[in-house]
């Protein structure tokens, strides 16, 4: 399993026969074997998760498949994916996975949990591997919001977490934002204590990769530490 950093939220997967793509809206993607099947991954619609600029990899790549979390297709809908490019045929064969929801394709299994904010978190277990990627699902506490807020954010969160309890990763993709000041790990740490994941890819760092430092230097991270991708994994992008 070949595992590339591209930018933001956005990591490409290459098993033996298909690539996984999360969330990509901007950067440079890796040379992707073109034998493969591409599965592209969008979480939900805001501009750093979704960009039409995905659908641009059918003209070098004969095999792609989107799918795309239900709350893109409600923003954009059907004329507006038209007015960007987008064919019909390619449009009508989009995947659009609602929450809590299960689909499967002759080369894995996809998997939704919803997300704290919005569109879902994506489960995919394909060639015997299981990858995690939390979209925007996770533990949004802030200053600013009234206690009443935040008790709401934990509920529904831990509410998301108790569906994958125990549950074993191959690898996880977990927001680590430092806009949340002293509570930029709470998401992340829950996760990674109430799964077995052997390998943690922090994201949507907003390119302040010193979160990730400053998380493996905390006590609480002492049960998961060395399972949390370095700076340095990031800076080489391929892991």
């Amino acid at each position: 399993m070949k595992i590339t950093y591209i930018e933001h939220s956005c990591f490409s997967v290459e098993l033996d026969n298909v690539i996984l793509l999360f969330d990509y809206y901007t950067g440079k993607l890796p040379e992707f074997n073109p034998e493969k099947t591409i599965y592209v991954f969008s979480s939900h619609k805001h501009q750093d998760h979704f960009s039409f600029s995905i659908f641009t990899l059918l003209k070098k790549f004969p095999q792609v498949h989107y799918i795309l979390s239900k709350d893109i297709k409600r923003k954009f809908g059907k004329k507006f994916f038209l007015s960007q490019g987008v064919d019909e045929k390619v449009y009508n064969e989009i995947k659009f996975m609602g929450c809590s929801s299960t689909i499967e394709t002759p080369e894995m299994i996809i998997e939704t949990l919803t997300s704290t904010d919005d569109g879902a978190a994506f489960i995919v277990t394909a060639e015997g591997k299981s990858i995690y990627h939390a979209g925007d699902l996770n533990l949004w506490i802030w200053d600013c919001d009234s206690d009443s807020d935040n008790k709401d954010m934990t509920d529904r969160f831990m509410a998301e977490m108790e569906k994958i309890k125990g549950r074993h990763f191959d690898a996880a993709f977990l927001v680590l934002d430092p806009r949340q000041k002293d509570k930029f790990y709470l998401g992340f740490d829950y996760f990674m204590r109430v799964t077995d994941t052997d390998k943690a890819y922090p994201m949507h760092f907003w390119k302040d990769t010193s979160v990730i430092s400053k998380i493996k230097a905390m006590e609480c991270s002492k049960p998961y530490r060395s399972k949390i991708a370095d700076t340095l994994e990031y800076e080489n992008a391929t892991v």
